[in-house]
């Protein structure tokens, strides 16, 4: 039977709901694609199968429709034009404006499991016919329901398809959904969800069943642009899709927001002709200078780790207290203080005692990672529930932290309760969340000893050792002896001065109008050459470290055709958004930079390598 939109009606006196969280997703463009990303990608790992030996793979392709399409396309809307128009979305039958779909498809996962006609609170049931309920538990991402709404949010009108193969389907099953706003059309009043579908179940619940003619499956398939070709999974299409989702935001969202899972080889994404994998990842990130300021070596090493039964151990699991020196055997302890005291990688495995409500004590394990910094490496600090990165925990829970570090939980049973802790937007948890204080007793406790795991172990492992100096103060505080004084008046003996001749600085930055110059010092004669000169821009902010708060929209150095850089006895190369390399030949070097926001105070960093 042939697709059909069709919206529920509701009796006129029943209380009008708003779908009121357009907000969370209206706001620019290149938030909506990163949020686009990540309900797309989390949703597919979620789908993963239980012991899966093979990364989930997930496409985005972006396919621009001719004018036999675009009819075919306005053909499968036609019963919903009278909704558009009811709500003030009006298609006109004459528009120029190039048609987009967006298709997104996830293999290697098991598509939408359930009944089609039953409310069984299974994957099917949820993704289609729940807003704001979520069955998610343990590893999986989501926990408020409520993501999903990005995919009506990235069409102009507010609507999407999708296609799903499960185990033992006779094929593929379609569906469509619109979430438009509560609306009359004449007497009859309608909610804002409507559906595309082909039929309604027999039983009393009569719901919406989705589309199996194959006639009208390949028509979708060649309309949409899927590449199905029989394998389990999900296809999402969106079509008239808004301007500001392109390949190149999508690209950059993955890039910025899924660096741990990719290159944890547990997720490939494929855009196009580029393929992002574990393999690839560092030089597309590089390419198109995402993660600006992410250790990707770091964060690959501990990935890397992870897989290894090479780890120290606690002894005392962490819940009702805090990580403490008692916890580890101090032979583990020196152990890895001799490991990050060289710089290699420290790796603690902790075990975490939780108690969910009205059923037995839990233990699950959380990883901890540090290393110290190397020459030319700032402090950072990740925390991750599985693969959702929560970046808000790195400002508040790092603090004081001056290292490479990580938090990883990746146990069913820790993933499960810090997934209870989350704020919607997964970037913090919160002691006084509902569902974590419904289903866990003193949630509290174990929550905070989570969260301060890595600064603890940072703590006793990168301690200063205390050292006594009886003259350390001499020069403060001095007392004399009462038998002495009786004697005679106490000289007080100075201290040598030592002159210390001024060190000759190599590199001079002198600000201009609009940029500024790098010139050759005194101390330059002196080095040896070619030599390498690093230097990173960025504008000032009152407050903050400029750098650290560095953002590509204040300025690209890779693709702005409007700052300009020339060099004498140098070669420049470009090395990220905001840095690049001066390779010196000789000690008469310069360095002139122009095209910069005149209206900004500009601060330049130059250090030779």
């Amino acid at each position: 039977m042939p697709g059909r939109w069709e919206f529920n009606r509701v009796p006129a006196s029943s209380v009008r709901v708003a779908v009121t969280q357009w907000d969370q997703f209206n706001n620019d463009d290149a938030r909506l694609a990163a949020t686009l990303v990540r309900e797309a990608l989390q949703n597919s790992l979620d789908a993963a199968p239980k012991n899966g030996t093979v990364p989930v793979k997930v496409s985005f392709k972006v396919k621009r429709l001719n004018s036999s399409e675009v009819d075919m396309l306005h053909g499968m809307m036609e019963s919903l034009m009278p909704h558009l128009d009811a709500c003030g979305l009006v298609l006109s039958e004459n528009t120029t404006d190039e048609v987009k779909v967006l298709c997104i498809e996830d293999f290697n996962t098991t598509g939408l499991t359930g009944s089609f006609e039953d409310l069984d609170g299974e994957n099917f049931d949820r993704f289609w016919r729940a807003f704001g309920e979520s069955g998610k538990s343990g590893q999986q991402g989501g926990r408020h329901g409520l993501g999903k709404l990005v995919y009506p949010s990235a069409s102009r009108f507010r609507f999407f398809f999708g296609l799903t193969i499960r185990e033992n389907d006779d094929g593929p099953s379609s569906m469509g959904q619109a979430v438009l706003a509560n609306h009359r059309i004449g007497i009859n009043c309608h909610p804002a969800h409507g559906f595309w579908f082909s039929d309604r179940s027999e039983n009393d619940l009569e719901l919406q069943l989705p589309i199996t003619d194959p006639e009208e499956i390949l028509r979708f398939e060649a309309l949409c642009g899927t590449n199905r070709k029989g394998q389990r999974g999900l296809s999402l299409a969106i079509p008239h899709l808004i301007d500001g989702i392109t390949e190149e935001t999508i690209l950059s969202a993955v890039i910025d927001n899924y660096y741990f899972p990719i290159l944890a080889g547990k997720l490939e994404v494929e855009l196009g002709e580029e393929i992002v994998n574990a393999d690839t990842f560092i030089d597309i990130a590089r390419r198109i200078g995402g993660t600006g300021r992410i250790p990707l070596s770091f964060v690959k090493q501990i990935s890397d780790a992870l897989n290894s039964d090479d780890y120290h151990g606690a002894i005392v699991p962490i819940g009702a207290s805090r990580l403490k020196s008692a916890s580890v055997p101090d032979k583990q302890i020196q152990s890895m203080k001799s490991v990050f005291i060289a710089g290699d990688l420290v790796h603690l495995r902790i075990a975490v005692d939780l108690k969910p409500k009205g059923q037995p004590r839990s233990i699950g394990t959380i990883d901890l990672f540090l290393r110290s910094c190397a020459d030319e490496e700032e402090p950072f600090s990740l925390f991750s529930r599985g693969p959702i990165i929560l970046s808000g925990e790195e400002r508040r829970s790092a603090a004081g932290i001056v290292a490479l570090g990580a938090m990883i939980a990746d146990s069913e049973i820790v993933a499960g309760f810090l997934g209870d802790a989350e704020n919607a937007a997964h970037t913090l948890w919160s002691e006084t969340a509902e569902k974590l204080t419904s289903r866990w007793e003193t949630p509290h406790l174990p929550l905070r000893a989570i969260r301060h795991s890595l600064r603890d172990l940072y703590d006793m492992i990168a301690e200063q050792r205390e050292m006594h100096d009886a003259d350390a103060l001499i020069d403060f505080f001095w007392l004399v002896d009462k038998s002495e004084a009786a004697r005679s008046k106490p000289k007080r003996v100075g201290k040598p001065k030592i002159e210390v001749p001024p060190r000759e600085a190599g590199i001079r930055i002198n600000p201009k109008n609009g940029g500024f110059n790098i010139v050759a010092g005194p101390g330059a004669e002196k080095w040896r050459f070619p030599r390498r000169i690093r230097v990173r821009i960025a504008y000032d902010i009152i407050g903050a470290d400029p750098f650290r708060r560095f953002s590509p929209f204040d300025f690209d150095l890779r693709k702005q055709n409007n700052v300009v850089f020339r060099g004498d006895n140098g070669d420049t190369t470009i090395v990220r958004a905001n840095a690049l390399y001066f390779d010196v030949n000789n000690p008469d070097f310069r360095l002139e930079a122009a095209g910069f926001d005149a209206r900004r105070d500009l601060v330049v960093d130059a250090r030779a390598l």
